[in-house]
């Protein structure tokens, strides 16, 4: 059978076309040859960092870049759309893992050991063979960069599971990098007490898991504020996907009871507090016999304040969100005032009451 005559070059797609031209050995620069080109083989998310990046017109999807240095603003940078295939799971890694990289600082040996030490058989390192474990494998794995990843909220429904996660270098902190005090700060506000540390710059990025696993818009300001809504339910979240584990795994009931449950009241500075799935229930005592008209209780979101004769008697910041027209508040005898807050997020137990 002859072969089929060739298409006239009219007819042709654009890849067909550029197929035909490069067989009969004509030169085609693509545009994603000047790009690359251009970059000189550096990875797209230094480029963007530098602000050399020549698709800066391009598409993708957002993180936000949060320096260690303070005095650096956090800043956006994008995925570009080349690494957004389904199926491709969390493309975020491979995107962040060339600016880590980029970090040439050496691991400390020092301090490689001291941790070393803290992570295997209790600081016991007999059964561990440092010959495996050294500075110069620990700085090839580091050249090749080395990320890791923190869930400052994990995946529910509530949140329609999607996470939010810290991109950071995993051996940042024996690089002796700069404290990021920001992300710390991040992670303070999404309930974690005490809040991780974290060392060097790092990423900030959101992934949807249903219908499959994609990553999503993290926008710089609206998402990186403290008073950013996903943060504001990422503590109550977080205990979801917790107690959703301990079924899974069947050791919910091994778990510590949750504080001030079981009738057992925890005191706190200049209160105590019980807990249901429903409510939390703080006592203030005094030490004088109350007068009620005397007595000012003020319900906000996230907060609570007492004054009794004009004097602040509590100011709390309140571990996650309360249905301010369902609190109430009564006096318990002459000397105590007991203010019962309706939680928003029910059937969740608290780890503590304040912030």
């Amino acid at each position: 059978m002859s072969a089929p005559p060739p298409k006239d070059e009219d007819d042709m797609t654009p890849e067909e076309r550029e197929a035909w031209l490069k067989a009969r050995g004509i030169t085609i620069e693509t545009v994603e040859d000047r790009k690359a080109a251009a970059s000189g083989g550096v990875a797209p998310v230094v480029l963007q960092l530098q602000g050399t990046d020549v698709s800066e017109d391009v598409d993708g999807v957002e993180l936000a870049f949060v320096p260690a240095d303070t005095s650096k603003p956090i800043r956006s940078v994008k995925l570009p759309p080349g690494l957004l295939q389904p199926g491709s799971g969390d493309a975020a890694v491979n995107f962040v893992k060339p600016y880590f990289a980029s970090n040439t600082a050496s691991v400390d040996a020092s301090l490689l050991k001291e941790q070393a030490g803290k992570q295997f058989a209790g600081g016991n390192l007999e059964g561990l063979d440092m010959s495996k474990l050294t500075t110069g494998a620990m700085n090839a794995v580091a050249a090749q960069g080395s990320v890791e990843t923190f869930p400052l909220v994990r995946p529910a429904e509530s949140n329609r599971y999607t996470g939010v996660y810290v991109y950071l270098d995993e051996v940042g902190l024996l690089k002796r990098l700069q404290q990021n005090k920001r992300a710390t700060a991040i992670a303070e506000s999404c309930g974690f007490s005490p809040a991780p540390s974290f060392y060097g710059d790092v990423f900030i990025g959101r992934v949807a898991t249903k219908p499959m696993m994609m990553n999503v818009d993290f926008v710089v300001g609206k998402d990186t504020d403290r008073a950013a809504e996903w943060m504001q339910r990422a503590g109550a979240e977080n205990l979801i996907w917790q107690a959703e584990m301990n079924k899974i795994q069947g050791n919910s009931d091994t778990q510590p009871p949750a504080a001030g449950t079981e009738g057992k009241a925890v005191q706190e500075s200049g209160f105590a507090f019980t807990q249901d799935d429903d409510e939390v229930e703080v006592t203030v005592e005094f030490d004088e016999d109350i007068d009620k008209k005397s007595i000012k209780v003020v319900f906000l979101p996230k907060s609570l304040k007492v004054t009794y004769k004009g004097e602040e008697a509590l100011n709390i910041n309140i571990f996650d969100k309360i249905d301010v027209d369902g609190c109430t508040w009564q006096l318990d005898g002459k000397t105590k005032l007991v203010v019962t807050l309706e939680k928003v997020q029910t059937g969740v137990m608290w780890p503590r009451i304040t912030t």
